[in-house]
């Protein structure tokens, strides 16, 4: 079986969830990124890049990046019911997840570690600045797609879902509003409620289990 490597608060809880919403049989083993552990020997020779998630198959090939493992499990489980119901309204979502990818968590990193995106210590303020209200509006513009359908794609549950709320506790470390994004936390507490997707949350005893006892 599978061997999903991943970190709580992190965001592997997104593949951590698909795989239980899939029926997936898997190893989940934990490597603390807040305390280093992603760069000892043993895990660097999984994933170089020193990140979760990652996804070891039994015949020693690795898969990365969260909007692979998303698709490798949407595409290949369940009909691909887990990404839409049918090939256009799978590549919107895994298109939604390319977004939280590429935009959203890398607005979240400029916040964290503006370091990595300027080499004048002078200039980290105003990386902070601009990529706390950049993520604001990111976050914002989740919420009011949220206004009319309890999923982000519409009615039906996607692996977009719990990616996207990977996104809505992060929003506090930034010191943001998230109790006015409303619909965030309404689909929120559907996610919680969700059996499968809740043995992922308690696994990882993750903040999301407390945001929805608003």
């Amino acid at each position: 079986m599978p061997t999903l490597y991943y970190c709580p608060y992190a965001c592997s809880m997104a593949s951590h969830v698909a795989l239980e919403e899939a029926g997936i049989a898997f190893e989940p083993r934990k490597v603390n990124i807040f305390t280093g552990e992603q760069f000892r020997p043993d895990y660097l020779a999984i994933n170089p890049r020193a990140k979760v998630p990652a996804l070891a198959f039994d015949d020693g090939r690795v898969l990365l990046e969260t909007v692979a493992i998303l698709g490798w499990i949407g595409n290949n489980h369940l009909d691909g019911e887990l990404l839409g119901a049918d090939a256009l309204e799978r590549s919107r979502t895994l298109a939604f997840c390319a977004w939280l990818s590429g935009a959203v968590h890398q607005t979240f990193k400029q916040f964290i570690h503006p370091e990595q995106f300027a080499a004048d210590a002078a200039a980290y303020a105003a990386i902070k600045a601009q990529a706390k209200e950049t993520y604001w509006t990111q976050l914002r513009e989740i919420d009011a797609l949220l206004a009319d359908r309890p999923w982000v794609m519409g009615d039906r549950f996607t692996l977009a879902d719990p990616y996207a709320l990977v996104f809505y506790p992060w929003g506090r470390e930034l010191g943001l509003p998230i109790k006015e994004l409303t619909h965030l936390a309404a689909m929120n507490d559907r996610l919680t409620a969700r059996p499968a997707a809740r043995r992922a949350l308690e696994r990882e005893r993750s903040v999301l289990l407390t945001l929805s006892k608003r």
